[in-house]
């Protein structure tokens, strides 16, 4: 029999109403007996004969209501989780001790903030920590409505004053295109580790738009540009000089800006428009119309940004927002890394699930 009250119970009451239908309602619920002689009832209507049916679907549908409240064990809730599966309750995750040194935890996004399919959730911890598996265990993520299962990824950030550590959370894949996502963190109160505790919940919801994926090939000096997954455009483009190489791997945009100064070994240019950043080094889609012979030429001449001639930046701009993913496949430089910035897709999946920086299961 169960531990939990609740359920014995309901079990009861169910089976005594079960007892009481087999003997009609007319007739008290005849005493145990310890001999042989059968307990003789009196005939009934026909109706009777589908009382003990009905009484043993009673019992049936107060377990199932039981259970399932309980998530499938009495006593012994769970709640799914984003960081793969199911997770114990807040109540049984390891809590902060008294006096523990807190953690506040703050998001990088705006709710309601529409970003591309490659955008991952960027939490900032205002310390470091030494264990994050309650951290992943309270999280919970919903694609419309419905849980999916991800990871989150721990790494040290410099240049953020009070945000020494950042956690990215991304799903094996890119996010659903057209998607309402839905983050909830519940770490209030839960241990960071000996003598750590965080001291805040989290949420967000944002949207994601049309999954745009830019492929940019140094081999043909063309960049491929897809609107859910088909070819929307192509155009020509310049990649970084030999000395000055692009990096390959995956990027995402970063931020977006119509007009700025760059500067670097060999230029100083101001008023560069149509400008979409890649890496925090300085990687960029641009408008670059002092290069245009290079461009159509397919000569890689660049600092390492993309350049392109201003007519299709300025197209490619208006298309792109931030968060869509970037992919270079073949470029000559070293490889992309989270280090660089949005670089979690170059992070294998089996070794994103041990959360970097701290174990998170």
């Amino acid at each position: 029999m169960s531990d939990d009250p609740r359920l014995e119970r309901m079990l009861r009451d169910a089976l005594d109403a079960s007892a009481r239908a087999s003997v009609g309602d007319e007739r008290p619920v005849p005493p145990m007996r310890s001999g042989s002689a059968p307990v003789v009832a009196p005939r009934r209507s026909r109706w009777y004969l589908a009382a003990p049916l009905a009484a043993a679907l009673l019992v049936v549908a107060v377990v199932a209501i039981v259970l399932g409240t309980t998530g499938g064990s009495a006593g012994n809730g769970h709640a799914v989780a984003g960081g793969g599966g199911t997770s114990p309750t807040q109540s049984v995750l390891p809590q902060a001790p008294p006096g523990a040194k807190p953690v506040h935890l703050s998001m990088q996004l705006s709710d309601n903030t529409q970003v591309g399919v490659g955008m991952p959730v960027i939490a900032y911890l205002s310390r470091p920590i030494t264990d994050a598996r309650a951290f992943e265990a309270a999280t919970t993520v919903l694609v419309n409505g419905r849980a999916v299962h991800g990871s989150w990824y721990f790494e040290r950030r410099s240049g953020l004053t009070g945000k020494p550590i950042e956690a990215d959370f991304r799903l094996e894949h890119y996010w659903p295109a057209h998607a309402t996502v839905s983050v909830s963190v519940r770490a209030k109160g839960l241990s960071a580790g000996p003598g750590l505790g965080f001291q805040n919940n989290l949420a967000l919801t944002f949207r994601t738009g049309a999954a745009h994926v830019v492929t940019v090939s140094d081999k043909t000096h063309q960049m491929t540009v897809r609107d859910d997954g088909k070819v929307w455009a192509k155009f020509p483009v310049s990649l970084g000089a030999p000395q000055t190489p692009t990096m390959r791997g995956t990027k995402v945009i970063m931020e977006k800006g119509l007009s700025i100064c760059m500067r670097g070994p060999g230029y100083d240019e101001c008023g560069v428009k149509d400008t979409q950043r890649l890496t925090l080094s300085g990687e960029y889609l641009h408008s670059a119309p002092w290069n245009v012979f290079n461009i159509e030429h397919g000569i890689d001449s660049s600092n390492g940004c993309t350049n392109l001639a201003p007519k299709d930046a300025a197209k490619l701009y208006k298309f792109l927002e931030i968060g869509d993913v970037v992919r270079y496949p073949d470029a000559s430089g070293s490889a992309m890394t989270m280090a660089e910035g949005y670089g979690d897709w170059d992070v294998s999946w089996s070794a994103w699930k041990t959360g970097g920086l701290y174990r998170t299961s």
